[in-house]
């Protein structure tokens, strides 16, 4: 039975990190071992809850703050297992992730890399919606997560994660040396990794800073120069898909604008023909009966009239409808009224 070290690189996390550890204890592979590096952490309940801890199979490690790679570097030096996964202070991992990865890595050599699906918690809840894995993929950007298993020889000779990555992504830059030296990658068709997804995070801040953004990936592409370059025709294809797509985007937000004016133009035209409309009505009848209307108001007796003819007319129509359906009228002096 292979050995597997789980590897936790910890920093101000004493919130989540007993979480983590126990989803890592939870394992159904037996021969495993968790190592916990403090990376430097200030907060009072993170370092109580390591001062204090008592988990069984788990070393704690401290250092001054490097950063999540070298921290990870270190974890993975002081890891006596033949696999390593690493696992973020603040996610948690299912009971048969670590058997089933294993049973990968086992029957093929040729694989560097087994991971599996992953579920968001946290802020965001559902599937992480990342593209299966394929090469072509990772040439574009990441779509392996850091909780995947590997073979510690393979750390070794791709030569750790790079500790200059301090920002985000070192784990892209892992993978593509991995892919580059001619190792497969497996992904386990089960979702057996739980992500977090806080409001403000690490991630967040790289993905909300273009600057940074923009000097790490290309550093990562600095770093693996040859493996962008067997793979530029991805590259391009890619490039100008995006190409074709804003144009199409672009083409598509013209036809609308047009569309909206003509529409815009078609019903000011019809306002404009029922407001003359409705204004030359309006004099039609104004001329029809405006003056019968004045007339009446200055003659009492004949509005008087006119009153009591409409009450004869409306009783008719009562009596009309209350025969049509059977019920009595209450209004039978109308014709003695008048």
């Amino acid at each position: 039975m292979k050995s597997v070290s789980v590897v936790i690189p910890c920093f101000n996390a004493g919130q989540h990190l007993d979480e983590a550890v126990q989803s890592a204890l939870a394992q159904t592979w037996t021969n495993l071992e968790i190592v916990i590096v403090d990376d430097g952490s200030s907060d009072a309940r993170t370092l109580r809850l390591l001062e204090e801890a008592h988990w069984p199979r788990t070393r704690i490690f401290r250092q001054p703050n490097a950063g999540p790679s070298a921290a990870r570097n270190r974890a993975i030096r002081e890891a006596r297992g033949e696999y390593i996964l690493p696992l973020d202070a603040d996610d948690t991992i299912e009971p048969a992730y670590v058997e089933k990865a294993v049973a990968v890595l086992d029957g093929r050599p040729e694989v560097g890399c087994a991971y599996c699906k992953a579920l968001k918690f946290g802020a965001e809840q559902g599937p992480w919606e990342l593209p299966p894995y394929r090469i072509e993929e990772l040439v574009i950007d990441n779509v392996i997560f850091v909780t995947a298993l590997f073979r510690k020889v393979d750390w070794q000779a791709i030569g750790g994660f790079d500790e200059r990555l301090r920002h985000g992504v070192e784990d892209y830059d892992f993978w593509v040396k991995m892919v580059a030296s001619g190792k497969d990658v497996v992904q386990l068709d089960e979702f057996l990794f739980n992500y977090r997804v806080q409001e403000k995070s690490r991630t967040t801040r790289f993905q909300n800073g273009l600057d940074e953004k923009v000097t790490t990936y290309s550093d990562i592409f600095r770093s693996n120069q040859p493996f962008y370059a067997v793979h530029a025709e991805t590259l391009f294809k890619h490039r100008f898909d995006l190409y074709a797509k804003v144009e199409d985007w672009r083409a598509r937000s013209e036809r609308a604008e047009r569309d909206i004016s003509s529409l815009a133009a078609s019903w000011e035209s019809r306002y404009q023909e029922l407001e003359a409309q409705s204004k030359a009505d309006l004099a039609y009848w104004r001329k029809r009966y405006g003056g019968l209307d004045a007339f009446l108001r200055r003659h009492a007796l004949l509005r008087k009239a006119v009153g009591r003819l409409k009450t004869l007319v409306r009783g008719r129509k009562a009596r009309r409808a209350a025969n049509q359906s059977g019920a009595p009228t209450g209004n039978t002096n109308i014709r003695r009224q008048i």
